[in-house]
């Protein structure tokens, strides 16, 4: 009978190679945690300006649009003053009262107008096309839904219009009046 004194090589690791991986694991495990939560934080401040980012630039082109295609224009402090042709101010206003004159003298009007309906803000169009009476009692559509506070203003010569966002953002569009 032979007796062998040799022992068999067990496969494993031994427990500096085991908290060696641990460690690693725990490591990287924690640099991933750190970017996520950065990339999280990141979304959350790019979400805060969503609407200077995409909405102000949009409501900017159309109003500028809108308003180059007009002849003239005046200020008033709301919707009333406006349709009613009275009480323009150079400063401060909620409503700006346009006029498209056509080549054979005519001409067709439109109110862009900040105002609250339904208990929601809005930035609204009202048109009235000539031989038209009356304006319409509602909007003809909506240019936005999203500022908090629109203003119009004139007192430096330049039409401003200054666009609030829910997050107290702010941004001032001006054009010559031309």
């Amino acid at each position: 009978m032979k007796l062998s004194l040799q022992r068999k090589k067990k496969g494993g690791f031994t427990v500096i190679e085991m908290a060696l991986a641990m460690g690693l694991s725990i490591g990287i495990a924690g640099v991933i945690i750190g970017l996520l939560s950065q990339q999280v934080s990141f979304a959350r401040a790019l979400g805060q300006f969503s609407f200077l980012r995409d909405d102000a630039p949009q409501i900017n082109t159309l109003m500028t649009n809108i308003i180059n295609k007009s002849d003239n224009y005046r200020i008033f402090p709301d919707l009333n003053s406006a349709l009613t042709f009275q009480g323009a101010v150079r400063t401060g206003g909620k409503a700006l009262r346009l006029r498209f004159r056509h080549p054979d003298g005519a001409s067709d009007h439109a109110i862009i107008v900040f105002e609250t309906r339904n208990d929601e803000n809005q930035l609204n169009y009202y048109f009235k096309p000539r031989g038209t009476a009356q304006w319409p009692d509602a909007p003809s559509w909506t240019i936005s839904r999203r500022p908090t506070e629109v203003v119009f203003d004139n007192s430096s010569g330049l039409l401003l219009i200054t666009l609030n966002g829910e997050n107290g953002d702010e941004i001032t569009y001006a054009g010559n009046p031309d």
